[in-house]
């Protein structure tokens, strides 16, 4: 490891190139899957998910009335007033996790579709070459 300078010249072309395709096709694969779940699961948790479902039938910033000895047209008023809170917080929460949903599955969608271009790209990169040389060669 601290020995002499591990070159391309001093592995052997064949050896370096085994080396970048391990490194390519199953070293990498693993840190960009391992950085793609950490991505996916930061979407996930901006938009507090596990808590929005626990909560999900919850008052809306926990917007409560009671009242003790009140009239009947009061008690009324009051329970009204708690379920139009807790319907706002459902709406709010639904519509919360439905985007946080969405966003987390267009994150992943983007980040498997970058994984599999990580894969074709050295086949790609190969077709245009020679896409390219015989473009200049047939005119």
């Amino acid at each position: 490891m601290w020995g002499r300078p591990t070159s391309m010249c001093h592995r052997g072309l064949g050896r370096g190139m085994i080396t970048y395709f391990y490194w390519w096709y199953f070293e990498e694969p693993l840190i960009l899957w391992k950085a793609a779940r950490i991505i996916t699961k930061k979407i996930f948790s901006e938009f507090s998910v596990p808590v929005l479902l626990r909560t999900l039938f919850d008052p809306w910033k926990r917007d409560v009335a009671y009242v003790e000895n009140a009239s009947l047209q009061e008690l009324f008023n009051i329970w009204l007033g708690n379920v139009i809170s807790r319907v706002v917080g459902f709406v709010v929460r639904t519509f919360t996790i439905l985007i946080g949903f969405i966003l987390t599955m267009i994150s992943l969608v983007i980040l498997l579709a970058f994984i599999l271009a990580w894969f074709l790209m050295p086949i790609i990169i190969i077709l245009l070459i020679i896409n390219g040389v015989t473009a200049i060669f047939n005119g």
